[in-house]
């Protein structure tokens, strides 16, 4: 019964109209082209950026350790702490420090390991829930620096262009969607005249089942160690200012103690 519905369905096909398959197999190949086109300019803009940014040198980067000054907004309070920022890329390992002594914050995540830390003051140490570690794995994903190093080439990542028509700024902007396997979407946004990367835009869906639109805004770009690195960072989320973070310094591949991305070890006293 099944091979004689096919047949049937096969004969049904072939009988319809030479112009009409004409004319489909040439929407079809408008498409294809369409799309490749699509993709072969999200490309150019990709690798303009990523030449702008220093080319070899961005790519060759594995870890970066930064500082500054950090600022919090939360429910209409502002807070200000000094941070040091300790990222290594492949494998990920994170340490985030705001303050020092009996007044620091400090943040591990090692996705090496598969486990995070945190650590207040001197003594506090806890360890970070395996739902937060998911979820820090899925967002590192989205990070600008992962996907141009790492994720250009991943199994299933497809690209779509956008020029100055489709984006508010008088032309200033063009902007690549990258969208992966699990539909997760990440759109950059460029400068069409410097080619570096303005803005990155993702959205989130909270514990209630409510989605976000998170933006975050990169400028002030200097070159450092032949590196173009933007010095200023501005975090939204649904349109409201989250945190800023103003880099004073930047290391490029640094030396970085073995222990900063392990379990804290409280200080005999």
């Amino acid at each position: 019964m099944m091979s004689r519905r096919l047949n049937l369905a096969f004969f049904r096909a072939s009988s319809l109209s030479t112009s009409m398959i004409l004319a489909f197999v040439l929407l079809c190949s408008v498409t294809v082209l369409a799309e490749e086109s699509g993709e072969s300019k999200s490309r150019k803009v990709i690798e303009a950026a990523i030449e702008a940014m220093g080319g070899d040198a961005y790519r060759k980067v594995n870890s970066t350790h930064s500082y500054g000054r950090y600022f919090r907004f939360r429910k209409g309070q502002k807070s200000f702490s000094r941070y040091n920022d300790w990222t290594v890329f492949k494998p990920v390992k994170w340490r985030f420090q705001q303050g020092k002594g009996k007044n620091q914050f400090v943040m591990i995540y090692n996705l090496e390991e598969g486990k995070g830390w945190t650590l207040e003051g001197k003594e506090t140490i806890e360890e970070i829930p395996e739902d937060s570690i998911e979820q820090f794995r899925r967002s590192v994903k989205e990070e600008l620096d992962m996907i141009l190093r790492y994720r250009l080439d991943e199994e299933g990542m497809n690209f779509y262009y956008y020029g100055p028509d489709d984006i508010a700024g008088q032309g200033k902007y063009e902007a690549v969607e990258f969208l992966d396997l699990t539909n997760k979407s990440v759109v950059v946004f460029f400068d069409r005249q410097s080619h570096l990367p303005a803005k990155v835009e993702t959205h989130s869906t909270d514990q209630v089942g409510v989605r976000h639109k998170e933006e975050l805004e990169l400028s002030n770009w200097h070159l450092i160690e032949g590196i173009n690195t933007p010095l200023r960072f501005d975090s939204y989320v649904d349109g409201e200012v989250s945190w800023q973070r103003f880099v004073e310094g930047i290391t490029f591949d640094p030396e970085v103690p073995p222990g900063y991305f392990l379990e804290p070890v409280i200080e005999k006293k």
